[in-house]
């Protein structure tokens, strides 16, 4: 089952929002999304995520539409296939889900935590091919540790 992290469409730091990408390549993510829409250009920041990470794919979420290209121009996203080294991906979105040319993403709120996150993924598995969720601290640890039933209460503390 691949993992899509939405990433925010607006952001304070730069740097917090590329380290944000880097860590869900890390994490082992498929690839993070954002939505056409409010906020910065998807385009370019998608583009600058492709600067910093090798493997996760870009997706651009657009709304129900016939354009190959999203809500970009045509040329932008073959700026950004270029960038990327053919990483970029449009998603058009149908309610609580997303279509990209034969897969299907199905949208799902943050996990609770692993038994939560676990039931997603066995939910998602049958009509789906990837889950697209909202990025949060609580899942790049999910990522980063599937099989751990630790109690991460220290995490809890660390936040405040």
């Amino acid at each position: 089952m691949k993992v899509g992290v939405l990433l925010p469409s607006r952001f304070d730091d730069p740097g917090e929002f590329l380290a944000d990408a880097r860590a869900m390549e890390a994490a082992g993510a498929d690839s993070i999304w954002l939505e056409d829409g409010d906020g910065y250009d998807p385009m370019l920041a998608l583009a600058a995520c492709a600067a910093v990470t090798g493997r996760l794919r870009l997706g651009l979420i657009v709304p129900d539409s016939p354009s190959p290209s999203g809500g970009g121009s045509a040329r932008g996203f073959e700026t950004l296939q270029h960038l990327s080294r053919l990483r970029a991906i449009v998603g058009v979105s149908q309610g609580g889900k997303i279509v990209s040319g034969i897969e299907k993403w199905r949208r799902v709120e943050v996990p609770a935590d692993r038994d939560a996150w676990a039931r997603t993924l066995e939910q998602a598995r049958t009509d789906f091919d990837g889950v697209l969720v909202p990025m949060d601290p609580r899942l790049l640890d999910i990522l980063r540790n599937p099989e751990d039933a630790i109690d991460r209460s220290d995490l809890l503390l660390a936040q405040g």
